[in-house]
């Protein structure tokens, strides 16, 4: 078995692989497949290796992709995953892990970081022998089409849609709550922007796939800012009429990974009409993140 970059020519098997192993296991344990259909997957790991080649890998036998992985490096952490073998049990998916740790360690990552499904006791098995410690639970939520009530919490907060101009003070602020530094993706994804007297306090990305809305990443300094926000792109009132303008609809699905640090944003979730589908984990390696504050983690590019 060799593990090597992943090529052009292998993006149609790697892609293929990575679905049908998903699909297999979640449906297995009676959940819903992270992807709709095998196009999904061929468009995220083909734009992952137009990002960052070195950091998209496959494992190879006898000429045939047997596995596959991703990471992206952020300054100085690293996101591993989504990561697939087609059999258990014969040390590929370690290979690939192995691999991807030593390559975003040598492009500078002193920290990585990974989202493991609560239902894939292997998977965090496997990434707790390398030293991965959980530091947070995420509540994956979703939410039908649909008005709902709003929160009465601003309290002087001023949402509004996002500029270029606020681009370096929000890669500043974002990287200070969470470690990151990824002014590409903010500059991508961010729909909202939230400031109190001039500052910046929060913040929602937001990116529309498949038919439905996938909130994230969002930050924010306080629990009910992140509310606030996230109340935003279902109501019709300030920071909801900012939503709108930002392109953000409440007449699709949404979809979101939330962070369970701030119980008060998922006690408003819940109050919002979002239901909790599934549960996982985000685990770290190296550097402790910096804080653990309220926030949705993004879901596509996978930055944890």
């Amino acid at each position: 078995m060799k593990v090597r970059t992943l090529e052009q020519t292998d993006l149609e098997p790697a892609s293929a692989l990575l679905f049908q192993v998903f699909d297999r296991v979640a449906k297995k344990h009676n959940y819903q497949p992270p992807w709709p259909g095998e196009s999904d997957v061929s468009g995220l790991l083909g734009r992952y290796r137009r990002d960052e080649p070195a950091c998209v890998v496959v494992a190879e036998e006898g000429g045939a992709v047997i596995g596959v992985g991703a990471a992206r490096v952020r300054g100085e952490v690293a996101s591993i995953g989504p990561i697939a073998a087609y059999v258990d049990g014969r040390g590929i998916g370690g290979a690939i892990v192995d691999e991807l740790l030593l390559r975003v360690e040598n492009a500078g990552a002193v920290a990585s970081r990974l989202y493991v499904d609560a239902w894939n006791p292997s998977a965090y098995a496997l990434y707790a022998g390398r030293g991965f410690a959980v530091f947070d639970v995420v509540m994956h939520i979703e939410r039908a089409p649909g008005p709902a009530p709003s929160l009465d919490s601003a309290r002087g907060l001023e949402v509004r849609p996002f500029e270029t101009r606020d681009l370096e003070q929000l890669r500043r602020f974002d990287q200070r709550l969470t470690g990151h530094d990824r002014g590409p993706d903010l500059a991508d994804t961010v729909r909202l922007v939230a400031r109190r007297r001039g500052d910046i306090v929060g913040y929602l990305g937001a990116q529309h796939s498949a038919g439905s809305t996938k909130l994230g990443p969002a930050v924010a300094v306080d629990a009910s800012d992140l509310a606030t926000l996230m109340a935003g792109t279902l109501t019709a009132e300030q920071s909801g009429q900012s939503a709108r303008a930002a392109g953000l609809s409440r007449d699709e699905p949404q979809v979101a990974r939330l962070s369970t640090a701030a119980p008060v944003v998922s006690m408003a979730a819940l109050g919002l009409g979002f239901r909790v589908r599934e549960l996982g984990v985000v685990m770290s390696r190296g550097a402790p993140p910096p804080a653990r504050p309220p926030q949705l983690y993004s879901i596509d590019p996978e930055v944890l």
